[in-house]
């Protein structure tokens, strides 16, 4: 009697787990490419690009977070983005695969003429979180994320 009680309960708990795993959807998931998620920044932020994920912006001493979905159709991206301001803020870039796995996050201070380029780790293909996080930001900048092998 005690085995049977023992394998209904691990049953149980098999299927309890399995449930929690599957309903952990990604809050992003059920955004559209290009989709905007989050936009505290105060400045002005574009989000252009066909397959790319591009845009430019702008500020005066402004800060927030600008984040949003983009379907990545390989398993890395090339992230690319220029700081043209004077000094005392930075630029941060996030990147979450499909699956949620951070796979870059780079910071640059600007000051003068600061430009980045790099590749992410590999990740899941799929729908990607771009997170941007603008700190004290006065002059201008761009980023340009693109697929890749």
């Amino acid at each position: 009697m005690k085995k049977k009680t023992i394998q209904i309960l691990a049953f149980v708990v098999l299927i309890g787990g399995l449930t929690t795993m599957t309903s952990c959807e990604k809050e992003y998931e059920k955004y559209d490419n290009k989709e905007v998620i989050e936009n505290t920044y105060s400045g002005t932020i574009e989000l252009e690009g066909v397959i790319e994920a591009r845009g430019d912006f702008f500020g005066d001493g402004d800060s927030g977070t600008f984040s949003f979905v983009w379907e990545n159709t390989k398993k890395k991206a090339t992230v690319n983005f220029d700081v043209t301001t004077t000094a005392g803020g930075s630029v941060q870039i996030i990147l979450n695969d499909a699956k949620g796995k951070k796979v870059f996050n780079k910071t640059r201070p600007e000051g003068g003429n600061d430009t980045f380029s790099g590749l992410s780790e590999e990740g899941k293909e799929g729908k990607w979180l771009v997170t941007i996080k603008l700190t004290n930001i006065d002059g201008d900048g761009t980023y340009d994320i693109t697929p890749a092998n």
